[in-house]
């Protein structure tokens, strides 16, 4: 009845049933040039009310009055097609059980369906072409148009699909009208053809060229194969030459929405060379669907970004933990908004607090609990060691103890490369903590670690540092030349924990490919150009040394360790992560417990960290910390060895 309803079908079902009898009468006159009989045309007028029929019937069924005309596609002529030669095989059908085909010309029913296709295809062509006739206009514009300054002038790299379709959406903008004044195909396999009227003019090498001859505003990304070393190359080149760079985002970014109005500036994720994340969505889905996942630090940058991605599996329940109310109530604001089945439960709690944890995993039951709460700031850390014991080993201890007193069926730990071989108080306390999740166990809770490094823009970042710096105008501060970091997209470190989790048997330390080491005076010269701006020329770059705790180089593997690959190319397992005195470990926990508790000594709590993990070594001043080598390698059981008695305070 709705579909009944619509207005649109008081003149469309009209305008159809003219074009078929149109249709029926042009074969006609065709097949007998003009001159009908009158046998001949009794049979005719006989034959149009079921012709019009069977016809409408099959446009009805080929969906041909539920499409919007305006947007006429490929798919909606192939329909048309499809639909009208149904209708004059359902009329053929009829002709021959009414009349057994006696007084009809074959030569009429094929002329027939032809000219329905033609009349019913062209009308909707005419409707879209109406609609997009202002696009047309601009399209027609020539290469090599200088003469309008009311547009922004735009090279498009890419001559693929994407292409093609940010052309179209460009031209749709009125707000900000473009001139495409061509396509870059990085091969030149294209050059000289063209586009919707608009040619590829040149692979990157013209692009310098092409932006001094015809003064390029803009130039679009839209190459989801460009290399980002290619892409950082272009930036460096056009770096302080007015000459603004977007990109198409990938397909996650773009889910909903048109291409064009997903087109953003290029980010520094942008420029690493790192191959795309993909994951089974059916493992993750048979781990988290249905059941109650328990997030802790859930306001973070980690924590909320696992909330969005696990609620993707529809959980039956997702409860956020964390001690910041703000952070946690906008993020269960966040995602209610998208829930579509699964109830959100934001509880405010603190890992520190054993009771707090009793209450809630008494209440709510998780089966899958990721635990992401930790303090990461690693010079804020050196200043306050008690904090980061108390949260990062007896926040895990409590959280871990408590999962298994309520049979929670998996617990899988986010931790970092700044547990591997630490030089800070962070870092020792992560390798503490993983210590712990290592060798927990009980009530058939499985323990998983996984640990990766620096993520983009989350909290604490160098990103967001840098920006801010670059915005004000500079200097932009940088440790060291040489300091080193392996860094991830937020997304993309989430995927891979969650498909570690899925995989995670129990007691294994997952590493995550982090790719290359990238140097950060190296990131801080790439995000100055996306600016638009030249380093050491229009934003300063200063050397203020190694901050207390930071190393050089980061590692992910401890001395010892052995990696084996899974069926996961950017997961690994660490093969010997397993060598821990469990009776040393938990006896130096319970005395960390009292020092925070009771005497508040941070010196002794550091000597304590100290023999819990003899690869610890303490940063004074601008000490560098390189990878180790075969001289510096310390077993697990070399280590255990030195555990062999309780230790003394």
């Amino acid at each position: 009845m709705r579909w009944l309803k619509r207005k649109n079908l008081l003149v469309i079902i009209p305008l159809d049933v003219i074009l078929i009898l149109l249709s029926y009468g042009a074969a006609y006159w065709l097949r007998y040039e003009g001159h009908i009989n009158e046998s001949t045309s009794r049979l005719f007028v006989e034959s149009l009310v079921p012709l019009v029929i069977c016809k409408l019937f099959c446009f009805y069924l080929f969906d041909l009055y539920r499409g919007m005309w305006r947007y006429t596609s490929i798919r909606d002529l192939v329909n048309v097609i499809k639909a009208s030669f149904s209708g004059s095989l359902l009329f053929i059908g009829y002709l021959s059980v009414r009349y057994h085909f006696k007084g009809f010309s074959r030569a009429v029913l094929i002329a027939d369906a032809v000219f329905t296709v033609m009349a019913i295809g062209s009308i909707r062509l005419c409707i879209r072409m109406f609609y997009q006739r202002g696009q047309d206009l601009m399209g027609d514009l020539p290469f090599w148009n200088k003469s309008r300054h009311d547009v922004s002038k735009v090279l498009i790299i890419g001559t693929g699909p994407l292409a093609e379709r940010l052309l179209r959406e460009l031209y749709g903008i009125s707000k900000q009208p473009y001139q495409v004044l061509g396509f870059i195909d990085e091969k030149s396999l294209h050059k000289g053809m063209k586009i919707h009227g608009v040619p590829v003019v040149g692979n990157l090498e013209d692009i310098p060229y092409l932006v001094r001859s015809h003064m390029v505003d803009d130039i679009f990304i839209a190459d989801p194969g460009l290399k980002a070393h290619r892409i950082k190359d272009l930036i460096e080149e056009h770096a302080g030459k007015g000459v603004r760079f977007k990109v198409i985002p990938s397909i996650m970014e773009r889910i909903q929405g048109s291409v064009a109005q997903h087109l953003r500036d290029i980010r520094i994720e942008d420029l690493l060379e790192r191959a795309p994340v993909s994951i089974d969505m059916q493992m993750v889905q048979d781990e988290i669907a249905g059941k109650t996942i328990l997030i802790t630090g859930a306001g973070g940058s980690i924590g909320s970004e696992l909330a969005r991605q696990i609620m993707i599996f529809k959980p039956a329940c997702l409860v956020l933990v964390d001690n910041a109310e703000t952070p946690l109530y906008q993020i269960e604001l966040e995602l209610s908004r998208h829930a579509q089945g699964t109830k959100v439960i934001p509880c405010i709690g603190d890992v520190r607090l054993i009771k707090g944890l009793d209450r809630i995993f008494r209440q709510h039951r998780p089966h899958v609990v990721y635990h992401a709460a930790a303090y990461k700031h690693v010079p804020m850390m050196e200043a306050h060691p008690l904090d980061a014991v108390h949260t990062n080993i007896i926040g895990t201890f409590n959280l871990a103890g408590t999962a298994c007193k309520y049979h929670v069926e998996k617990f899988i730990m986010i931790s970092t490369d700044k547990a591997v071989r630490p030089t800070s108080i962070m870092g020792t306390s992560k390798r503490v903590a993983e210590m712990v999740a290592q060798t927990m166990g009980g009530n058939g809770t499985r323990f998983a670690v996984v640990r990766f490094g620096n993520v983009l823009g989350s909290n604490g970042s160098v990103v967001p540092l840098f920006e801010h710096q670059i915005t004000s105008g500079g200097p932009v501060t940088v440790t060291h030349p040489e300091v080193t970091r392996y860094f991830m997209t937020i997304p993309e470190a989430v995927m891979l924990v969650l498909q570690a989790g899925a995989i995670g048997k129990g007691g294994e330390v997952f590493l995550l490919d982090m790719g290359e080491p990238v140097k950060i005076v190296d990131l801080a010269r790439n995000m100055i150009r996306l600016a638009g701006l030249v380093p050491d020329k229009d934003v300063k770059i200063e050397y203020i040394g190694l901050r207390p705790g930071e190393k050089l180089y980061e590692e992910l593997l401890i001395a010892g360790e052995d990696v084996i690959d899974t069926a996961y190319e950017k997961i690994k397992i660490c093969k010997h992560a397993k060598n821990i005195d469990e009776q040393v470990l938990y006896d130096g926990i319970e005395k960390l417990n009292l020092i925070v508790r009771d005497s508040g000594d941070s010196a002794v709590a550091v000597r304590l960290l100290e023999r819990l993990v003899p690869a610890y070594t303490r940063q004074v001043g601008d000490v560098t910390a390189r990878p180790a080598t075969k001289a510096h390698e310390v077993s697990g059981a070399d280590r255990a060895k030195k555990f062999g008695k309780d230790i003394e305070v």
